[in-house]
């Protein structure tokens, strides 16, 4: 399957961070502002990178301009990727495409949905970026302005160990007596988690069969969490007490007395973001709260301009089980016991 991951004017994926202040002075000369944002992966078949530029304009409100695409992309601008391994000095040219029809259609708002231009790395068959290894983003905008750069050390994979490396041979999960721990390793280069379970649930709906179906619950545990490195590895876990699961499916599964629920599984995600994408988070945390002066700092890692360039990488097991003494707590303990889990 092709995943995706790529910033759009403000970071955002499946992990939400707090936005920085890029705010540009309206008042110094004319320049050249580009502004780029993309995270890129090991894991996934294609990856994008949005290479966009400030538009600054006395007579022209900027409303206006945003809605305009010439104001946002440039004409005639190359994009690459660079390993910086001495031993493989690999070059990598992106594609730009309209991500409109690579089925990444960008959100209707101030700025111009239509086209929306990304820039597109597709790896040689066989190949893929290397994992703990340090890239370099290079942007030529031409016209002799100097060159837009960045670097990412490539965050490596995530060995999920608990509540198994293996769904298909892990043993039942006895959540009603121990919780449910989530423990992994590995994945240099990662300096910030996000973790999250995916409840599969069966309903049957006796009063219209045509509502039967699986719902799948969406459940972040953990958001930003800073990485623990032991003897140069990550090593870390989360867990979740038996209270956890009841206070969630009470919350977020409706009372239907005509439908009959059966827990089947649960799935982990687990997934690592590299320095610069920590940089961005910690820039946006540094200064809010009541006390605070309410400014957000600038963030960026790139040479000139604005925007992000990092990496991210994420393992998914799907499949864990419980044991039936855990099915037997949800079908009868006090917080969930209304929602009909029957079989």
């Amino acid at each position: 399957m092709k995943k995706i991951f790529l910033f759009i004017a403000v970071i955002a994926s499946t992990i939400i961070y707090p936005s920085c202040s890029n705010d540009i002075d309206l008042t110094s000369e004319w320049k050249d502002i580009p502004i780029v944002y993309g995270l890129i992966s090991r894991t996934d078949s294609v990856n994008y990178i949005r290479v966009e530029k400030a538009f600054i304009d006395n007579d022209i409100s900027a409303l206006e301009l945003a809605k305009n695409p010439d104001s946002l992309y440039y004409d005639n601008v190359s994009v690459q990727l660079r390993s910086l391994d001495p031993n493989s000095p690999v070059t990598y040219d992106l594609v730009r495409v309209d991500g409109n029809l690579e089925g990444i259609v960008r959100d209707e708002g101030i700025f111009a949905n239509a086209p929306n231009y990304l820039y597109k790395l597709v790896l040689p068959a066989g190949e893929s970026l290397v994992g703990a290894q340090e890239y370099e983003l290079v942007i030529n905008r031409g016209d002799n302005l100097d060159l837009v750069t960045a670097t990412a050390l490539i965050v490596d994979d995530v060995d999920i160990r608990d509540p198994g490396s293996d769904p298909s041979t892990a043993n039942a999960v006895n959540w009603e007596q121990y919780g449910l721990k989530i423990g992994w390793r590995g994945s240099n280069g990662a300096e910030i988690f996000d973790v999250t379970i995916f409840l599969n649930i069966e309903e049957k709906d006796q009063s219209n069969p045509a509502n039967d179906g699986i719902v799948t619950l969406e459940w972040k545990i953990e958001k930003n969490m800073p990485a623990v490195y032991v003897q140069n590895q990550v090593r870390m876990d989360t867990r979740l007490n038996k209270v956890d699961l009841f206070n969630y499916l009470s919350n977020r599964l409706e009372v239907k007395p005509t439908v009959a629920r059966k827990f089947i599984s649960f799935d982990v995600l687990v997934t690592g973001g590299g320095e610069a994408l920590n940089d961005y988070i910690t820039a946006g945390n540094a200064n809010t709260g009541i006390t605070s002066t309410q400014v957000i700092p600038t963030f960026s890692n790139l040479s000139e301009g604005y925007g992000i360039f990092s990496s991210k990488n994420s393992t998914y097991h799907e499949g864990y089980v419980v044991n039936g003494s855990t099915i037997d707590s949800i079908q009868n303990n006090s917080l969930t016991k209304d929602l009909n889990f029957q079989f």
